[in-house]
């Protein structure tokens, strides 16, 4: 298995999280006994393009790299690794719902409704 880790202190790193992020994606781990850190795609969505996913990573994929950002792996696949420089991960709860959200100054486009962006 050939599998490239990057740590955030010798290479750039791709995304940034805020403590609210990191503590929630934290929680969703601990849950999750059997998962490996946190994979983060981009899937055909909305009206402008794309939208993020995270999801829990349970099996280690050869073509993804590794980043180990305030002691959590993320899964990132490295053709969307590009297009996910600038983008800081947030988590937002109010009463009735929670969120993760994100902000990347390369966004071009950005739907009405905040669902899906292009790049």
């Amino acid at each position: 298995m050939n599998i490239t880790i990057r740590k955030n202190t010798k290479t750039i790193v791709p995304i940034q999280l805020t403590k609210r992020a990191k503590k929630q994606i934290l929680f969703l781990l601990k849950k999750s006994k059997n998962s490996y850190g946190i994979k983060i795609e981009l899937k055909k969505s909305g009206c402008a393009g794309f939208k993020y996913i995270l999801k829990l990573e349970k099996k280690i994929n050869n073509s993804d790299y590794i980043y180990i950002i305030k002691s959590i792996k993320f899964f990132i696949p490295k053709k969307i690794i590009s297009q996910l420089y600038t983008t800081v991960i947030d988590f937002s709860k109010t009463e009735l719902n929670s969120s993760f959200t994100f902000k990347n100054s390369k966004h071009t486009t950005i739907c009405g409704c905040g669902e899906s962006f292009n790049i």
